[in-house]
């Protein structure tokens, strides 16, 4: 699920698994345990950065779904919150609130220009939460409406802001910016200030989410 290192002067966490990463329930616990008392590096191992939110959550009740979707929030407040850096390493593909979870990192790398990045929960009825809450704070509404309505690959994710950089890793670059441009590679903690405003999305999902149509859809889903 993850794996914890400490390199140096950062904390490593690797989000594992031979196919797709999710966030599931456990690996919340596990990421909501790691220190960000000092610089933090997030990457995968496998082809699939993240497959996001964990659809088999939505097959339980709607105690159990609300439950989970606020366990990711305060996920997103506790990034958010961190003292030091938070950067992600992105080698491979990435998928709902795996994208979303990009929003909050301080910077973000990917490895390649064939990364594909994707939102098309909102096929299932599984809508990104923080997308359609704060995106047209992150976003310009073009970009918002190509991000909600097809697949996209790295350069069109750098575009668009959700990508920083392209290209191999370079820790001493990251973790030990020139002064001037500290800045610029910890833009989003003003996201504190709005984050609240996805709260009635998050209700808003667990209703959506737990209707039969869109169980049914998960399943067949699933099944695959």
């Amino acid at each position: 699920m993850v794996r914890i290192e400490t390199v140096g002067k950062y904390i490593k966490v690797v989000l594992t698994g031979e196919k797709r990463n999710v966030f599931s329930l456990e690996m919340i616990n596990q990421l909501m345990n790691v220190s960000c008392d000092r610089d933090v590096l997030v990457t995968n191992e496998g082809p699939v950065f993240s497959s996001g939110l964990d659809l088999s959550i939505f097959l339980q009740n709607k105690d159990d779904v609300l439950e989970y979707l606020f366990k990711i929030h305060r996920f997103v407040k506790k990034i958010l919150s961190c003292p030091g850096r938070v950067i992600a390493y992105v080698t491979g593909d990435v998928y709902g609130f795996g994208v979303e979870f990009l929003y909050f990192t301080d910077y973000v790398i990917a490895s390649s220009e064939n990364i594909k990045f994707s939102l098309q929960g909102i096929n299932f009825g599984v809508f990104p939460p923080y997308t359609i809450a704060i995106g047209n704070r992150l976003f310009p509404i073009g970009y918002l409406k190509v991000m909600l309505n097809r697949e996209f690959y790295t350069r069109e994710a750098l575009s668009f802001g959700i990508v920083s950089e392209i290209g191999s890793l370079s820790i001493e670059k990251l973790f030990s910016p020139p002064v001037y441009t500290q800045e610029h590679i910890k833009p989003r903690r003003w996201l504190l200030d709005v984050v609240e405003e996805a709260v009635p999305y998050l209700f808003k999902l667990a209703e959506i989410g737990t209707r039969e149509e869109t169980r049914e859809r998960i399943r067949k889903f699933l099944r695959r």
